[in-house]
């Protein structure tokens, strides 16, 4: 009987391991949405980094047990996860963003298993101490290093990044990663790790003690973040509150103006054109919000002509009534049939240079300003119109308000009289765009600021701000009501949270360097004392001294971090280099104490003064002239040494460097000075050209000594030479009395080779060259050699050697 086949098996077989591959792949998935939509959750604003990022480690831990089959899934989820993260993801741009981020977490996940597989012994258990920390080192602190450089650098190409936030989004991203590798991969590996026998008995003491050590994590940085952004809408609506005040305020200038110049009209009947200028000139040079102010006077079509005359005999020769056409933006001369039997023409109008062509307009011909001033006529209140396009605008199409009030013949009290009396408005010109401009320059530059017009019937319409601004939905919104002159106004006062830089708190960074720390030392912990159980209850002690310490050592970081916050903010007041602000003329504007203590005025007497009072006047020139070239933009900053005269008098010698401070339109608004006190340098350095001056001198001394000695020596030894040739002599043999002489000779000069070898010693002692040896001397040989070489000298003066 035949064997039974065997054909089936190898079938199944690899039926069995498609399925698992799929299995594999539809767990990776899971297992990366889950965790990433966990780190997700931390993201305070769209297009910021989570500082908690489990997905990483579940991506690092399924591809080391399942090999690279795994990074299409990783990269297809990763992508479905920042299509809901980055801003911007509808539109072409936004999609080849997220593919850029998409692909540094799956190649941070292939590097990192890539490093683990190479360094660390395997089958990776993670029982020892050194695997441990290579696991940790190299998939989490070297491996997350990608992904958050890719996606930081891909958001600020994309726009969706500013400068200034590179670092923090950087540092938040990698220490995000970072503790999701340390904690998350760890967890994994305890549910999908081989070998299974020694990953399997892990899932309660590592998998669930770093699972909740996620979940207190997440919950701490949530309220961390939280309070990040109570903090950020408090400092937003102060701001806000501040501006609706100034807003306030800026309102009220224009109705004072018109209260002043209708008193004005009321107490004169007649009022000339240069009497008008005086009055409306002083509210102009104070309030550049206002555009224009002017007087209208109320006439009937059958006196135009004659008040034609008028104007013209004033020195405006080409004074001509005329009115806006209807439908029309431009003003026209207009026959009688346009102008009715009323109309309010604009006599004056200041600045005349800028409002040329309103002189002369029928403002009655608008129909908005004829509203205002109907209604102005009535209630005898000041009134705003609605907002058009302005006369005197002929190049643009900015719309405009103008604030009317009713100037009356004697006191009428009723509306009928009043309408009766009417003798012209005093009117303001508002260009809101302009008015808006004013308005900023007062609040910070983070806040979009827009004004609404609300009429009657509930229709709102936009007078200033950006474009669809009245309707706009912002991260931050602070919206008022403002009354003014008959009208509600909404301002409305917008920002995005990313933008308030100044704002941003570093807690949810500290927090998450603190657990990274802290995380490390958690997971090498666990899987250290439970990978080596022979020696568990010797592991548990000495990690749990490690963490008691641990904690010791955090409470004095964050002790230590709160004394170098307040050192940070003291810094400016005790950091010993002298630092000044000033304006771009020199006007001191702010200075520190060292500044003080340096040229030894008081901050008060410096605030009052210019930089250059204290400069020395042989140098302050040269600072005028470098001071002028770093505000054209010439160079960038410039260092120098320059003196400066003290208050009692001295001079004392300084280093300064000079830089320019911008402001946020690039243009320069600051000079800053870093200012050294370089006078003990100075010192230091004479005192350092003395000391080689006296060393060159002394070493000049020493090689004379040198050349005068070997001159003296050369001469010496032909006298010894030639006195040991006449001793030596046979031929002519010396008589008896010259032998004492030459030996004398001989005597002579071999002392006064010892001298000039002792001259050479004393070279040798400065530059410690000199050897000693020490030895006895025998007295009385001495003394008889040198007795002979006196002995005639001391008879010659009388004296007796004994």
């Amino acid at each position: 009987m035949p064997p039974p086949s065997t054909a089936p098996e190898p079938s199944r077989r690899a039926s069995h391991v498609a399925r698992l591959n799929v299995m594999r792949l539809v767990l990776t998935g899971l297992g990366y949405v889950l965790a990433g939509a966990l780190g997700l959750v931390l993201v305070a604003v769209p297009g910021q980094a989570s500082p908690l990022y489990p997905a990483a480690g579940v991506a690092l831990a399924c591809v080391l047990v399942w090999g690279r089959r795994v990074a299409p899934v990783i990269l297809l989820m990763a992508f479905l996860l920042n299509l809901t993260w980055v801003p911007f993801t509808l539109s072409w741009h936004g999609v080849l963003t997220t593919c850029f981020i998409s692909l540094g977490a799956t190649l941070q996940a292939l590097c990192g298993a890539l490093l683990v597989k190479r360094f660390v012994r395997h089958p990776l258990t993670l029982s020892e101490p050194r695997d441990v920390a290579l696991f940790f080192l190299l998939g989490a602190v070297f491996a997350c290093l990608i992904s958050a450089t890719i996606g930081t650098l891909t958001l600020h190409r994309a726009g969706s990044l500013a400068e200034w936030e590179l670092g923090f989004s950087w540092i938040t991203w990698w220490t995000g990663d970072a503790l999701g590798v340390m904690l998350g991969a760890p967890i994994t590996l305890c549910l999908i790790g081989l070998p299974r026998h020694e990953w399997r008995p892990r899932r309660l003491s590592v998998g669930v003690t770093l699972a909740v050590a996620i979940g207190v994590l997440a919950f701490g940085m949530h309220h961390v973040m939280r309070m990040d952004r109570e903090r950020t809408v408090s400092a937003f609506d102060m701001d806000a509150t501040s501006a609706v005040g100034h807003f306030r305020s800026q309102l009220q200038q224009p109705l004072n103006a018109l209260e002043a110049m209708r008193s004005a009209h009321v107490l004169a009947d007649y009022f000339s054109r240069d009497q008008f200028q005086d009055i409306s000139g002083r509210w102009l040079r104070q309030h550049e919000q206002l555009l224009a102010l002017g007087w209208s006077e109320r006439l009937p079509n059958a006196g135009v002509p004659g008040f034609e005359e008028r104007a013209r005999s004033e020195g405006v020769i080409q004074f001509q009534v005329h009115a806006r056409a209807p439908g029309s933006a431009d003003p026209v001369t207009t026959p009688a049939q346009l102008l009715g039997d009323d109309l309010v023409v604009i006599r004056y109008v200041e600045p005349m240079a800028r409002n040329q062509a309103a002189l002369g307009f029928n403002s009655w011909s608008i129909p908005q300003a004829r509203h205002a001033i109907a209604q102005s006529a009535v209630t005898d209140q000041p009134v705003a119109s609605s907002a058009f396009t302005l006369v005197q605008d002929t190049t643009t199409t900015s719309s405009g308000v103008v604030v009317y009030l009713a100037v009356y013949r004697g006191q009428p009290l009723t509306e009928a009289d009043r309408l009766q009396s009417l003798r012209g408005v005093v009117f303001a010109t508002l260009r809101m765009d302009d008015f808006v401009r004013v308005v900023k320059a007062r609040v910070p530059n983070y806040m979009g600021v827009c004004i609404v017009d609300i009429d009657g019937k509930g229709q709102r319409s936009r007078l200033a701000g950006w474009l669809d601004c009245e309707s706009a939905a912002h991260e931050l919104m602070h919206s008022e009501r403002v009354s003014f002159a008959g009208r509600q106004w909404e301002l409305r006062l917008s920002a995005q949270a990313r933008d308030l830089g100044a704002q941003r708190s570093n807690g949810t960074q500290a927090m998450s360097l603190v657990a990274l720390v802290c995380a490390g030392m958690l997971g090498a912990l666990l899987l250290t004392v439970t990978g080596r159980t022979g020696r568990i209850e010797e592991a548990v002690n000495q990690r749990t001294a490690a963490l008691v310490q641990e904690v010791r050592d955090r409470e004095r970081a964050e002790d230590a971090l709160r004394e170098s916050e307040q050192r940070f903010r003291n810094i400016f007041n005790i950091v010993p280099i002298a630092v000044a602000y000033a304006d771009l003329h020199g006007k001191l504007k702010q200075v520190n104490p060292r500044f003080c203590e340096l040229v030894g005025y008081t901050m008060d007497e410096l605030l009052s003064m210019n930089a250059f009072d204290f400069t020395h006047p042989d140098e302050a020139q040269e600072d005028i002239v470098l001071s002028s070239k770093l505000v054209r933009g010439e160079m960038d900053v410039y260092r120098r040494t320059t003196r400066y005269i003290q208050k009692h008098g001295g001079t004392v010698s300084v280093q300064s460097t000079v830089s320019l401070l911008r402001d946020a339109a690039g243009k320069p608004r600051r000079i800053v000075s870093a200012v050294e006190d370089i006078s003990e340098h100075l010192r230091l350095d004479e005192a350092e050209r003395a000391r080689e001056a006296a060393e060159a001198a002394n070493e000049a001394k020493s090689e004379f000594l040198s050349r005068m000695s070997h001159e003296l020596r050369t001469p010496l030894n032909a006298m010894l030479g030639f006195a040991q040739l006449l001793e030596m002599d046979q031929n002519h043999p010396l008589a008896p009395s010259q032998r004492p002489w030459v030996d004398q000779i001989q005597q002579a000069g071999w002392h006064l080779l010892e001298m000039i070898n002792e001259v050479l010693d004393l070279s040798r002692i400065e530059s410690g060259n000199l050897q000693l040896f020490p030895q006895p001397l025998h007295l009385p040989t001495l003394l008889a050699a040198t007795l002979p070489m006196v002995e005639r000298d001391a008879q010659r003066h009388g004296i007796t050697i004994s």
